[in-house]
């Protein structure tokens, strides 16, 4: 599973090259669970100069800025259009949720007894 942040720059390994017909530009494409939003990442090269993995780099604010954060499926052509490899993505926001926290109650008890 792919997790991304928004606000960062992540890479993104994968092992297209083992299946792809034609590796030049790598095409990801990543549809939200929910909403069903498309986001399409074209002209992708990997440079890392072995067959066994690939890895690009993306700006997540260049392409989720404005989208849902949550679980997406994807899947990675190559440029015959061949389906090389899918899997799910989790988005997540650029900063953490923190739960409101309430300080003002007093938590000493009463109880029968004097205990």
């Amino acid at each position: 599973m792919l997790h991304l942040t928004k606000g960062l720059t992540e890479d993104i390994y994968f092992t297209g090259a083992e299946n792809a017909t034609a590796i030049n530009n790598w095409l990801i494409i990543f549809i939200n669970r929910l909403t069903t939003e498309n986001i399409v990442i074209t002209n992708l090269s990997s440079n890392t100069g072995t067959l066994r993995y690939d890895k690009v780099s993306i700006n997540v604010n260049t392409y989720f800025l404005n989208k849902t954060t949550g679980l997406y499926d994807y899947k990675i052509i190559d440029d015959d259009d061949n389906i090389v490899e899918k899997g799910l993505m989790y988005l997540h926001p650029s900063t953490n949720f923190a739960p409101t926290e309430y300080t003002e109650q007093v938590n000493t008890f009463v109880t029968y007894n004097g205990k």
